[in-house]
């Protein structure tokens, strides 16, 4: 039972250091948020670009994002804290494959049949203006290049997760936003609202780079191990039993982010039948309750998973609850008083925020 605090305050630390990184990263967004929205205001422009979004970060939250890092890290832990270093690069080297197939193929199909995406399950109200609908669709076509850096992006995180390495991955959606804003900044000059859709490629890009010197690092001390023989295999691995493990702990989990994306693209649908600049005001409004949601428990639940993953390849399911039970306590005293604060402060603090050059008193609304 003395492993008990030792463990939590192993998970207090971890906590504390991604959601420094996430707070962080945050701000980063908030910043883009702020610069987006003085250029483009709640434009029809602007709605074009969040709508053309939607369908990259579903399918890298699908293939390769929350889905995949809560079954891969699960299985590649247990094999570390097991010794079986072999088998834990073979598993991660088959998975790596699979994303990079299964998001190129998805990535293709989407921007070959991105017409049919934006009018029938995206914005239908789009269709009545020829404009605004060719430009979803060119942007959208961009902005897939994107899902191969996040997703291979997204591996690489759970990998230096399971090795108890948080700051770096944690700064990632950090590297991200600085992509955007350099868009922002310095592309739509030039080329308009398409310098918001290189931009999120950029961004994916710094994404996946920031985490390449940590992840190399990272061989150079598992090649010292005995018995090491190498990081990357050819294959998919589909008869490998570790890797149909991550298949099947992916089910029930992306099932819950099909649930939540499926909510954003419903609010996309119907706020594309209503006035310029609806998509542009449901994103904000949810970018700010996200905010806090990203802070509090997406911080603890990046934190608590290496832990409890351990601790079930261990046998450890005392040391395991009270873990659960700890990390709760802390999630519970954090989001309640954001949850209240953010529902009295509404609209002041969105016009605090976003209400300057484009985004008027009528965006604020």
């Amino acid at each position: 039972m003395n492993e008990i605090p030792s463990a939590n305050r192993q998970i207090a630390r971890a906590t504390g250091t991604i959601m420094f990184a996430i707070l962080f990263g945050q701000l980063a967004g908030l910043a883009r948020g702020i610069i987006v929205a003085r250029i483009f205001g709640a434009s029809a422009e602007l709605d074009a670009f969040l709508t053309s979004n939607r369908v990259s970060e579903t399918l890298f939250l699908l293939v390769a994002g929350g889905a995949l890092s809560s079954a891969f890290i699960p299985a590649f832990t247990s094999l570390l804290v097991k010794k079986e270093n072999r088998n834990a690069w073979r598993l991660a080297s088959s998975i790596a494959n699979l994303i990079l197939l299964g998001i190129s193929l998805l990535g293709l199909l989407a921007a070959w049949f991105a017409p049919q995406i934006v009018r029938y399950a995206l914005a239908p109200g789009f269709s009545s203006d020829p404009y605004l609908f060719k430009l979803t669709v060119s942007l959208l076509r961009v902005q897939l290049i994107s899902v191969l850096f996040f997703g291979i992006g997204g591996l690489i995180i759970g990998i230096l997760n399971s090795h108890q390495i948080f700051f770096i991955p944690a700064l990632t959606p950090a590297a991200y936003q600085v992509g955007i804003i350099f868009g922002a900044v310095f592309l739509t000059p030039y080329m308009g609202i398409h310098g918001l859709a290189w931009g999120v490629v950029i961004g994916a890009f710094l994404y996946l780079a920031l985490q390449v010197p940590v992840l190399i690092r990272l061989f150079a001390k598992e090649r010292q191990k005995p018995g090491f023989t190498s990081f990357y295999h050819f294959s998919m691995g589909l008869a490998n039993k570790d890797v149909r493990e991550v298949i099947f702990l992916m089910a029930p989990r992306l099932l819950g982010v099909a649930v939540v994306q499926l909510n954003f693209w419903v609010n996309t649908w119907l706020a594309s039948r209503m006035t310029e600049g609806s998509v542009t005001g449901i994103y904000y409004g949810f970018s700010l309750m996200l905010m806090a949601q990203a802070i509090i428990a997406q911080s603890a639940a990046m934190a608590v998973m290496p832990t409890f993953s351990a601790q079930h390849a261990l046998g450890q399911k005392d040391e395991m609850r009270a873990s659960l039970a700890a990390s709760l306590r802390g999630v519970i005293f954090l989001a309640v008083p954001a949850s209240v604060g953010l529902m009295l402060l509404r609209q002041p603090l969105v016009a605090l925020l976003y209400q300057r050059g484009e985004f008027d008193e009528r965006s604020v609304q």
